[in-house]
């Protein structure tokens, strides 16, 4: 099992708290200055939400370079840290979901194609990496675009919508026409009322 550091955020667990979220960062780390990530995370921790953010990119010591040659090693660093948390938790792999933007959307989707049993999956700014497009099972998906993304163009978040379809893989796609990659602070909010629906709904209100 790899060793990653995973920071812990929200309320302390009692034995009716069954619900868990994973939240995976871009390519510019938890610190980013492109996307307020620690903002998000304690936004849902805030909320009630208990998160937990696995510092996967540390086992490629930042490095985001060539990601296909990584999404591997990434995908199984999350998933030794959603074992891990299960291990001190309890908390059932249907009960868990995972948030992950950009580049962490795209690790996210690679856990999905082994954990279809995760209770869904929020791919904000990312994609499908070419290495799972076969893929025959993922969890349920919230994909939010900007339509304006000039780093990973709207065509990825549509193919991936149809690859929901054809494989009957539940799925909501949710394009914000005016929006690039980074949302604006108008665009944030909005997409926070959508992840916060999508999660009471998966995995439960709170």
């Amino acid at each position: 099992m790899t060793k990653v550091v995973i920071d812990e955020y929200g309320p302390k667990l009692t034995p009716g708290d069954f619900g868990a979220v994973i939240f995976l960062c871009g390519s510019g780390g938890v610190r980013s200055a492109n996307f307020p990530f620690a903002r998000q995370v304690n936004r849902f921790a805030n909320s009630g939400r208990r998160v937990y953010v696995p510092h996967y990119l540390d086992v490629t010591r930042g490095d985001t370079r060539s990601p296909a040659l990584h999404y591997g090693l990434w995908a199984q660093t999350v998933r030794d840290a959603i074992q891990y948390i299960q291990a001190q938790t309890n908390i059932p792999l249907h009960r868990m979901a995972i948030v992950g933007y950009s580049l962490g959307a795209s690790v996210a989707l690679s856990v999905g194609t082994f954990e279809p049993q995760l209770s869904g999956i929020v791919v904000w700014s990312g994609s499908l990496p070419d290495a799972y497009r076969d893929v025959n099972q993922l969890p349920p998906l919230l994909i939010l675009h900007g339509g304006r993304d000039p780093i990973i163009p709207i065509y990825n978040a549509r193919q991936l919508g149809w690859l929901c379809t054809l494989n009957h893989f539940r799925c909501t796609l949710s394009i914000y026409p005016e929006e690039g990659h980074a949302f604006s602070a108008q665009g944030i909010a909005r997409a926070d009322s959508e992840i916060q629906a999508f999660l009471d709904h998966i995995i439960g209100p709170l």
